[in-house]
């Protein structure tokens, strides 16, 4: 097996910044030892003497434009859950450490095309999920999970696993505070003093507890986790560190969501035509929308561009504080490529679509689809522009254009005229259907040619005998 561990050594403070930017000072703090200290700070806040540890009224005291956030323990198991979402996309075996994803990749490595090349994806896609990140390879989880809180991009085999981790501090094993006054009270400060002594000694004064860390640590016994579950459909929400109210701005914190969504779909090998958003406001009732595409999509830039074309429409009543993202219509989705002249000519002119209903409106950019149905007035439907149920071909003996409704022709010596008499220039093609719904209809249609040499398609009304206009020709 091989575990990849991905550590966010800034998660507590990431948690309320998520990579928005932040000119102001800000740290989280917790409880320690009986009082209030730093955890995390940004910046801004070391560039004033803030820093982690720093019991909380000396940090006060040093800024006194300080932001406090108290830490969310919670929020960040919540946030790891869905980093897991766009972790998905690299393997299904996904567990968790505090601050850190560990995935066991060991079976993905063919699909990728060896190690490297997930690794190279990984880091590729670190970046978008806008938090600082770490990461490490080892045999183990808890291997994987210590080399990357202390030494980050180390990829160690089996037979090296001992020798890397000699020099790491016993104190980074266990957040258990008795075991680890027991260690540092019989002088042992790293791993690798551990596995020197004998390990009937060391469990005679250490107990059993270290000694089967150390066994799990190194491959010498089962360390059993539970692997995530992904949910069924993909839901997400981030809390704005300060209000928007710039369409513009949105743009930045949905990119990270729609990071996560496309780790998310490719995990699943899915795409999805439907993104439910929904901006949410301190006083007015929330702003929700959808954004469509022609196609189903995975890709981040893609999507992206798309979001930014549609947020532009949205009118806002008040700044957003909070953006949510829903979908819920994954569909199979079949990897094409762009290469090939006629592929992407055709991505181009769908995106073209995708734009035009972005700004002008789903309903005024609209397809056509035909309906299983012999009446020319109910043989179509609109649809999706580009989609698959879109007319690929149009019947030859069918215009593509129908009058609203059929125009009554004026009759001489039994020729029907339009703009003088009409030659008939086809068999009739005789349609009798619609008595099942109240639109029954009895009709012979021919194809006529006018004197100004118009293609007309011109039906008589077998009940009647009238005739009439009902559509032209290109």
């Amino acid at each position: 097996m091989i575990w990849l561990a991905l550590y966010f050594p800034d998660l507590p403070l990431e948690l309320f910044t998520r990579g928005q930017p932040l000119e102001l000072p800000l740290a989280v703090s917790h409880r320690q030892g009986g009082r209030e200290v730093i955890a995390r700070c940004n910046p801004a806040a070391s560039a004033q003497g803030v820093h982690p540890g720093l019991p909380l009224q000396a940090a006060l005291a040093l800024s006194d434009s300080l932001q406090i956030r108290a830490r969310d323990a919670q929020g960040e198991r919540q946030l790891l859950q869905e980093l897991a979402q766009w972790a998905y996309q690299f393997t299904p075996q996904i567990s968790f450490d505090p601050s850190l994803l560990l995935l066991e990749i060991g079976a993905s490595l063919k699909l990728f095309g060896g190690r490297q090349v997930l690794l190279q994806k990984v880091q590729q896609g670190l970046p978008g999920l806008g938090l600082r990140s770490q990461w490490a390879c080892a045999p183990t989880p808890m291997a994987a999970a210590l080399l990357a809180r202390t030494c980050p991009g180390a990829c160690v085999p089996q037979e090296q696993l001992q020798e890397a981790l000699a020099e790491v501090s016993l104190a980074r094993l266990t957040r258990d505070p008795q075991l680890r006054r027991l260690i540092s009270d019989i002088g042992l400060y790293s791993i690798g003093e551990c596995l020197r002594l004998p390990r009937p000694e060391l469990s005679r004064r250490a107990g059993p507890v270290l000694g089967l860390l150390l066994d799990r640590l190194l491959g010498r016994a089962p360390d059993p986790r539970e692997i995530w579950q992904p949910p069924e459909y993909f839901q997400q929400h981030m809390e704005l560190l300060a209000e928007i109210s710039e369409h513009s701005a949105l743009v930045f914190p949905a990119r990270r969501m729609i990071t996560a969504l496309c780790g998310f779909l490719r995990g699943r090998g899915m795409g999805t035509q439907r993104l439910q958003w929904c901006l949410l406001h301190r006083e007015r009732t929330p702003t929700c929308f959808d954004q469509g595409l022609i196609s189903p999509s995975r890709d981040v830039g893609h999507i992206l561009e798309m979001f930014r074309e549609r947020i532009e429409r949205v009118q806002l009543p008040e700044p957003v504080v909070t953006l949510q993202l829903r979908v819920d219509d994954a569909q199979p989705f079949d990897e094409t490529s762009d290469s090939l002249l006629a592929g992407a000519a055709l991505v181009q002119d769908r995106r073209l679509l995708e734009r035009l209903r972005n700004r002008l409106g789903e309903h005024q950019v609209q397809g056509l689809c035909t309906v299983p149905d012999y009446r020319p007035e109910r043989a179509w439907r609109f649809c999706v522009p580009g989609g698959s149920g879109e007319c690929a071909d149009v019947n030859a003996q069918q215009p593509p254009w129908l009058l609203d409704k059929p125009l009554p022709l004026r009759v001489a010596d039994q020729v029907p005229e339009y703009g003088g008499p009409l030659r008939l220039h086809s068999l009739p093609r005789r349609i009798e259907s619609g008595w099942w719904d109240g639109f029954d209809i009895a009709r012979d249609y021919f194809v006529a040619l006018s004197w100004a040499g118009d293609r007309l398609w011109v039906f008589r009304d077998r009940r009647s005998g009238r005739w009439f206009l009902h559509g032209l020709f290109s």
